[in-house]
């Protein structure tokens, strides 16, 4: 078992490198092309075609405002210094969440992913409002939301767990998975081909670093027990990190994550709640707030069925996220800009006085 990921070494084109990053990469030469395999505050280890470096980051977070993630493409150029990451591609896709803490700012857990497993244990209820959560960052990221209930030989109920998720996640594939006796893992791995980018998401303890073990052959990440008394796993994965597999494609795997705050996530609120969306758009007026207008089709449709209250009750509080959200950045943009203001102004009157 290794979880140790500079003993991996992986091709670039085996990473997913196309004559378009190597027109990308050529405008940054001398400088080496390769792909964040793990990032860390102020460094990221970067698989460069054969080998891993290690390489500083935070030279291009204060050049571009732009910090490597997993699964970013970048360059590496070679300094007195050491390594350090020059340049970070256009990100194709990313799973991003609202970081955790009072300053609203972006989280990017992977990027450039095909897939999303939304991964949920059937050793415990499934949650069905983290579920929608997982979802809307999900179908935000631009890659394809799969979810997978794991831990299916511990339950007899699995086929009924399946049919509940695919009522309130329409469009998604869900399937109930066993690393024990194998069941459905035969389609999981077909989503694994060539440089295929597929990133875990989900709780400690139901089961992501063992699905990697599984589909890498052998002992890739670290895997742990879950207490008994509540079905919390430990933290046996603390980084976000990009496993290529022996059979081809990429997983990357992902800690355990309680907090799924929203960033930017208007689409992929309307594509988790297609059903809502497609209501909204026939109410009579185009600012409605689904409470008391007339005309309005979304509490229609709640009132004859086809709009459950759990799922109205919980889209109209994402809704209210995303609006808060908005409110407080257009806050913090304009007390920045005040606060330039003020800079300038101060640094203009003294060198008024100056001269």
């Amino acid at each position: 078992m290794t979880d140790n990921l500079s003993e991996l070494a992986p091709s670039l084109d085996s990473l997913g490198w196309n004559p378009q990053l190597a027109a990308w990469a050529d405008d940054h030469a001398p400088a080496r092309p390769g792909r964040v395999a793990r990032a860390n505050r102020g460094y990221a280890l970067v698989f460069t075609g054969g080998n891993a470096v290690l390489a500083a980051s935070s030279s291009v977070r204060t050049d571009t405002g732009v910090a490597p993630a997993t699964g970013d493409f970048v360059t590496v150029l070679d300094t007195d210094d050491g390594p350090v990451v020059s340049a970070i591609a256009e990100r194709r896709t990313a799973l991003i969440r609202r970081a955790p803490g009072k300053v609203p700012e972006p989280q990017v857990l992977a990027a450039n992913i095909d897939d999303v497993f939304v991964m949920h244990g059937l050793d415990r209820p499934v949650n069905f409002r983290r579920l929608e959560r997982q979802l809307v960052i999900a179908w935000q990221s631009g890659a394809t939301p799969f979810v997978l209930l794991t831990k299916a030989d511990e339950v007899a109920h699995h086929d009924e767990a399946v049919q509940s998720i695919r009522k309130i996640a329409p469009g998604v594939e869900t399937l109930a998975i066993s690393t024990v006796t194998g069941r459905n893992l035969d389609l999981i791995r077909k989503r694994f081909t060539g440089s295929r980018t597929v990133a875990l998401l989900g709780l400690s303890g139901i089961g992501k670093s063992t699905l990697v073990n599984e589909l890498s052959g052998g002992g890739v990440q670290r895997t742990g027990q879950v207490r008994a008394t509540d079905k919390r796993g430990r933290h046996t994965t603390v980084t976000r990190d990009l496993v290529p597999l022996p059979g081809g494609g990429i997983v990357v795997d992902t800690p355990g994550i309680r907090e799924v705050g929203l960033w930017h996530a208007e689409e992929g609120l309307a594509k988790t709640f297609p059903e809502i969306t497609e209501a909204a758009s026939h109410c009579r007026f185009s600012d409605c707030r689904h409470d008391r207008e007339p005309g309005c089709a979304i509490r229609a449709a709640r009132s004859d069925g086809r709009i459950p209250d759990r799922r109205l009750e919980h889209w109209l509080q994402l809704r209210a996220e995303l609006q808060w959200q908005a409110e407080q950045l257009e806050d913090f943009e304009r007390r920045a800009a005040s606060r330039d203001r003020v800079e300038n102004e101060r640094r203009q009157s003294g060198s008024g006085r100056r001269s």
